[in-house]
């Protein structure tokens, strides 16, 4: 009897390791939340923000594909891409603007791709006409100004932030900021290198102190006191208007925004944008960036930010619809900011950022 006991525990003993292998072997060709491997969208991207989810989440009910966001340091995106070549696993990387893009696509790290299925009210002059980029959100630069010490009269354009009557007063980001490399780049397009050099001079004069960050950066310094006027992207004192903390709602509450034009021409827009990494999944890329540019996405993904849809369709956040209103849009072929990247950096340097 004792024998038949253990003769029996013996065989319930294979049966289960026989199970469990089954089980494993089940479980190696699944990917997060169950699907396959074959299933999973990648996205490197520079920001994950409260809201977000709810977007990515749709498309993933709509297409059947599993998303993992990676988040990566803006200025650690390329150097990834790099790092891992052909191999990484990203399908999706989303640099915060397009002359970042335009330069991974110059080093070779990025495929094109077409989107048959666009919404039509994507506006292309957001999009790489190769198809190496498309814009997920339009980014205005602005400058913020405190109301309790400044009264913005006469400053319609950058060239006006340059007089000498903003002298000691203005707060600017770093050199190797790139929306302000953009700018610049879009000065230099419009108004020709002399020109810019001589207005980075002169705006150079005008400094409440060394330029320093990123946009972010001068807006907490506005509250701090320590400059009255500061180069800004709109969305970040977007963003301070909803903050997560009261802390950050501080930061923002005596500021108020102005849009400036780039001379006698109209607004300079940058954009976030997604790519497609080499060795990237192009099907599932596509699917992705159709979704994300739709109508549906624009209505939420660009107001988590503060940022302007890429969609004509969809309605802007409160804050832009309130504050900012309506901007007239430079038609500038983004493309070139990144042809005018490397000099506007240059002219910034020389002109003592």
């Amino acid at each position: 009897m004792k024998g038949l006991s253990l003769f029996l525990n013996l065989c319930f003993g294979i049966i289960l390791l026989l199970l469990s292998a089954g089980a494993c072997q089940s479980g190696s060709s699944s990917g997060t939340g169950g699907s396959s491997s074959g299933d999973v969208l990648t996205v490197y991207t520079y920001r994950l923000l409260p809201g977000q989810d709810s977007v990515f989440q749709r498309f993933e009910q709509r297409s059947g594909i599993k998303l993992e966001a990676v988040e990566i340091p803006a200025g650690e995106l390329a150097a990834r891409l790099r790092q891992e070549g052909a191999a990484s696993p990203a399908d999706i990387v989303i640099f915060p603007e397009v002359s970042m893009a335009i330069r991974a696509r110059q080093e070779g790290l990025l495929q094109a791709y077409e989107l048959p299925n666009v919404d039509q009210y994507f506006k292309d002059v957001l999009g790489d006409d190769q198809g190496y980029w498309t814009g997920l959100t339009r980014i205005i630069p602005a400058v913020a100004y405190s109301r309790e010490r400044l009264k913005p009269t006469n400053l319609n354009t950058w060239v006006d932030l340059a007089m000498p009557r903003f002298q000691g007063k203005v707060l600017a980001p770093a050199t190797d900021d790139p929306f302000l490399q953009s700018l610049v780049a879009s000065f230099i397009i419009h108004n020709g290198e002399q020109a810019a050099r001589a207005w980075a001079t002169a705006l150079a004069r005008n400094f409440a102190r060394p330029p320093r960050g990123n946009s972010m950066d001068q807006l907490r310094g506005l509250a701090a006191g320590e400059g009255d006027v500061a180069i800004v992207n709109a969305s970040d004192l977007g963003y301070l208007r909803y903050p997560l903390t009261y802390q950050e709602y501080l930061i923002g509450e005596g500021s108020d925004l102005i849009i400036l034009k780039n001379g006698q021409f109209n607004t300079h827009i940058n954009v976030s944008c997604a790519t497609v990494p080499k060795g990237g999944d192009v099907e599932k890329a596509v699917a992705f960036l159709e979704y994300m540019t739709s109508k549906e996405a624009q209505m939420d993904y660009p107001r988590v930010a503060q940022e302007h849809p890429v969609n004509v369709m969809a309605i802007p956040s409160d804050f832009i619809i309130e504050e900012l209103g309506p901007v007239e849009e430079d038609d500038l072929e983004l493309n070139l900011l990144g042809q005018y990247n490397a000099l506007a950096a240059k002219v910034l340097e020389e002109a003592g950022w």
